[in-house]
């Protein structure tokens, strides 16, 4: 962050479980934020704990609107410099990518961060999620005139294992997937891409231009992911490995996912890092959080 500028950040997505960690370093540093949000009420009791009652008309602002009608946002951008960015549209994710990110560049904002994804880096179109993706990080970059675009690529939320896992662990004592039980798949924080954001948003803008950061966090096998559960849990967890028809199921009829991201995520690719990402410090200042951490921290939301 410039030496003397005070400066204020714009969140759209967050009162999220990346957004949520990255406002809430800002706030403890007495960064103003504008907070773009369905439920202003979520938003305000999220985080006017952190914010003494004196700062609360200087550091925190709360917008409330959604990504049908930017309209308030639109009338709330002006004066802001730099923009935090997640999007959730299976349909239409490029198309609210490019329009927010048009906006708020024809506003004056010099910086966003977006959180893309790791399937990005997969070969065109054998991904759904990497090619919505890939869309999206191309469209914003081909904007005329624009300020800098930052790319977050995580790999797999850590909090995945409480919206994918917490049912069949309730009713079976187990964990599924299709992915062999000895591959190691990628797991990254959601509080260390929060983390991240933040250290990029109080990083002068020039510092990090354009750049892509990759956030793999921690490698783990199935069968490792379910000792830690095992050990947190104080009891046993076993892995099973799904058919794909069986998965497809799960992700489709359970948790309510469209055929193209219940397609690609019931294929479980075996990633092809063997290395928690390069650099990753750097940007944290800090090691990452492991899987075997984040499960005994969010333990007893599998409870």
């Amino acid at each position: 962050m410039t030496t003397g500028e005070q400066e204020r950040i714009y969140f759209i997505g967050g009162t999220g479980n990346t957004g949520a960690p990255a406002v809430k370093e800002l706030l403890k540093k007495k960064i103003p934020v504008t907070l773009y949000a369905r439920s202003p009420e979520k938003a305000q009791n999220l985080f006017s704990s952190l914010v003494a009652k004196d700062d609360v008309s200087s550091l925190l602002t709360i917008v409330q609107g959604d990504l049908e009608d930017l309209t308030p946002f639109e009338e709330s951008i002006q004066g802001h410099t730099r923009l935090f960015l997640v999007a959730v549209d299976f349909q239409n994710y490029a198309k609210k990518v490019i329009g927010i990110a048009e906006k708020a560049y024809a506003a004056g904002i010099k910086q966003v961060v977006h959180i893309s994804s790791m399937a990005v880096s997969y070969p065109w179109r054998v991904s759904f999620i990497g090619s919505m993706h890939r869309v999206a990080e191309e469209s914003v970059l081909a904007i005329p005139d624009r300020g800098s675009y930052v790319a977050l690529r995580p790999s797999r939320f850590m909090s995945n294992n409480l919206l994918f896992d917490r049912p069949s662990i309730l009713h079976g004592n187990v964990i599924v997937d299709t992915a062999k039980h000895d591959v190691h798949q990628e797991w990254i924080s959601n509080n260390d891409i929060g983390t991240v954001a933040a250290n990029i948003f109080q990083d002068p803008v020039e510092k990090h231009g354009d750049a892509v950061y990759e956030l793999v966090g921690d490698l783990v096998t199935p069968e490792t992911r379910a000792k830690y559960l095992s050990q947190s849990l104080g009891k046993p967890i076993k892995y099973v490995k799904q058919t794909v028809e069986e998965r497809y199921e799960v992700l489709t009829k359970q948790v309510g996912l469209p055929h193209g991201p219940a397609f690609d995520l019931m294929q479980s690719r075996e990633d092809g890092s063997s290395n928690v990402s390069f650099g990753i410090s750097l940007l944290l200042g800090r090691q990452p959080e492991t899987l075997e951490q984040w499960i005994e921290k969010n333990k007893n939301g599998f409870l």
